[in-house]
């Protein structure tokens, strides 16, 4: 196993550096021989036209396939997450895009104002004055900090960090939170939250 570890590495060239080369062979070598368990005719190779990097090459569509229901099958716990807090952002009627999944995570995406402070509300969190204008810098502030305790109560120490994105007069954009992704047992909890908390008066 040795030796082909080594002429692997040796078709990379000079130009990689050596930790590189190493990381490539190793990688490539683990990709394969995964595939090859698997039944995938997938061969990872070191690149020799970008040093340092794997190369697999050409696939077939039914192993494109097969590759795809397999990674699939690996985040099936996060993909029924996103999927479960799509329907609890619908049936509450919130003006936030689907979730979906990205690195292992749950990205929530960006939402305006009104369903950020409508959000708060339906997780327990105390409702601002209505005649109160949220996309000033000050009032949004103070939206995030209720925004981020709410959740933090509702999903048991959950942690959200919100971005403020103020309005934009040059190209008629409104504000917006961005609310970046939480890991799938955050996720999980605030389904149950959204399931399970009344509508506020």
């Amino acid at each position: 196993m040795t030796a082909n570890i080594t002429s692997l590495t040796d078709r990379l060239g000079p130009h990689a550096r050596p930790d590189a080369r190493r990381a490539a062979s190793t990688a490539s070598l683990d990709l394969h021989n995964a595939c090859t368990a698997a039944g995938l005719s997938l061969s990872a190779l070191p690149s020799t036209e970008r040093p340092g990097q794997v190369d697999i090459g050409w696939v077939a569509p039914e192993t494109a396939d097969e590759l795809t229901r397999l990674i699939r099958r690996s985040i099936k716990q996060a993909l029924r997450a996103s999927e479960r807090l799509r329907a609890a952002f619908h049936a509450r009627a919130l003006d936030i895009p689907d979730p979906y999944v990205r690195h292992g995570r749950i990205e929530l995406g960006q939402l305006p104002l009104a369903a950020a402070d409508r959000l708060t509300g339906l997780l327990g969190g105390p409702l601002p004055d209505p005649d109160v204008e949220l996309s000033y810098w000050p009032e949004a502030q103070l939206l995030i900090a209720r925004l981020c305790k709410a959740f933090k109560q509702a999903t048991r120490g959950g942690f959200l960090d919100p971005q403020f994105h103020p309005d934009c007069l040059h190209c008629n954009a409104e504000a917006l939170l961005a609310l970046g992704s939480i890991p799938v047992a955050t996720a999980r909890r605030l389904a149950d939250a959204l399931e399970s908390h009344p509508e506020p008066a």
